[in-house]
């Protein structure tokens, strides 16, 4: 069981650090671009994002020879809560 947190602890911190990097990145891009440009920023970033966490997960969960259907579903709940946090923090309009 520690085993099985300390896996969804370190997919935690991959997925925040994508959050992380893409939010600085949509935040950066929103200040200098005009009002017009800066759906089309979020959107690309969005995308990106759940490309990317998809493609951690499966990197993430194949690394492992056994790993538990339960360990699975934490990490694609995980990868959809920080995509929602991500839309919470950066949706247009938002700043």
């Amino acid at each position: 069981m520690r085993g099985n947190q300390n896996m969804l602890e370190r997919f935690r911190c991959i997925a925040k650090r994508l959050v992380d990097e893409h939010s600085a990145e949509v935040f950066v891009r929103k200040a200098v671009r005009s009002e017009s440009g800066t759906d089309h920023v979020y959107y690309n970033h969005l995308d990106d994002l759940g490309r990317q966490l998809n493609e951690q997960a499966e990197q993430f969960i194949g690394g492992y020879k056994s790993i538990s259907d339960d360990l699975k579903t934490e990490i694609w709940n995980t990868c959809r809560k920080y995509v929602e946090q991500f839309v919470k923090r950066n949706h247009p309009g938002f700043y």
